[in-house]
């Protein structure tokens, strides 16, 4: 596969201002990493023991079954409650269940809170969405592949990741079936040992590689697949974030580039949803129902032509000729289209 796919090293920048990240960057979605960012933070400083001094006593949720194969394809993984420094003593020893575990996406002002003034939100962010959250990974660490509904900030606080991203087209990295769970959208490949019988598109995704090491940021644009590897033991940040203004991303979501990998996020939304007794008055009150998930995930207002869009882009995946009606509701909020299954996945 190394001789037909395309590889492309992801330029690397100094000094950049956030006028410029915007102008060269984030406005073309053109993945960057930035070297010099996190040197002086605070947070520059965490190390294992001192993150269990600080934070320690805290609970966090860790995934478990992340050294196997159906883990590495976004497919399962359990979770289990555990103290900051239980994990890290795991860590530390190097154990069995250290290897088979990681701690993800974890809110750094919910979950440590005594971490937080150590963590500035940086000046390329113009709409934050999300974060900042705490990821610590062993070596070797395989995160499996998948796109975020969300531009990304990834800093490298402590050792080294190699990161590998695959543009957003959906298709070269034949997602998991419509209806999987969580937030963002898994693909089937391993990147590390891709079945190209299985597969075989995945050779015509374009391979933007990097490594990230301390102090480093990258910017992962939305809705691009990225898969990122712990070469070393890892202390690692990352914040979800969007444009600034009250309509620009969603409008950026469903232009024609991003289009096919929005609606495919869309509408396995909609499949997480479809079995729930509740989903027939979502599709009864589906324009403010959607108006209502989309401020709620990125603070954006739609307007009527884009929630028109979006509702028939729905109604032909469910095959409607119109929506069913709920004239006995009288709540002033719409039913809630739900993202299920955040904490775990099977």
């Amino acid at each position: 596969m190394a001789g037909e796919q395309r590889v492309v090293e992801i330029p690397r920048v100094t000094d950049l201002t956030a006028d410029t990240f915007n102008a060269e960057y984030f406005r073309r979605g053109t993945p960057v990493i930035i070297t010099d960012v996190a040197s002086h933070w605070q947070a520059a400083s965490w190390t294992l023991q001192s993150l269990k001094e600080r934070a320690g006593h805290n609970k966090a949720f860790i995934r478990q079954n992340t050294s196997k194969q159906n883990y590495k394809i976004g497919k399962a993984y359990t979770i289990r409650e555990s103290t900051l420094g239980e994990y890290i003593s795991d860590l530390e020893e190097d154990n069995r269940r250290a290897r088979n575990s990681y701690l993800a996406v974890q809110n750094i002002k919910s979950t440590f809170p005594e971490l937080e003034a150590d963590v500035p939100i940086p000046d390329y962010i113009g709409k934050i969405h999300m974060g900042p959250y705490l990821w610590i990974a062993v070596k070797g660490h395989y995160e499996y592949c998948h796109f975020d509904p969300d531009d990304g900030l990834l800093v490298v606080l402590t050792g080294r990741k190699k990161i590998r991203l695959y543009g957003c087209n959906p298709m070269p990295l034949y997602p998991n079936p419509l209806g999987s769970k969580g937030r963002t959208i898994q693909a089937q490949v391993n990147c590390d040992d891709p079945d190209l019988e299985q597969h075989p598109a995945f050779v015509a995704a374009t391979c933007h590689q990097g490594e990230l090491g301390p102090g480093e940021m990258l910017y992962i644009p939305s809705f691009w697949w990225h898969q990122v590897t712990s070469v070393e033991m890892s202390i690692s940040i990352n914040y979800f974030f969007g444009d600034a203004g009250d309509s620009n991303y969603i409008n950026k979501a469903m232009e024609l580039n991003k289009w096919p990998a929005f609606s495919h996020w869309l509408l396995n939304i909609v499949e997480q949803n479809r079995n729930y007794d509740t989903f027939q008055q979502v599709l009864a009150h589906l324009p403010n129902s959607l108006a209502s998930f989309l401020f709620k995930e990125w603070k954006e207002r739609v307007t009527r032509e884009q929630v028109n869009t979006l509702v028939h882009l729905i109604m032909d995946y469910l095959g409607l000729d119109e929506l069913p009606t709920d004239e006995e509701r009288t709540s002033k909020n719409p039913p809630p289209l739900k993202i299920r299954g955040l904490l775990w996945r099977k």
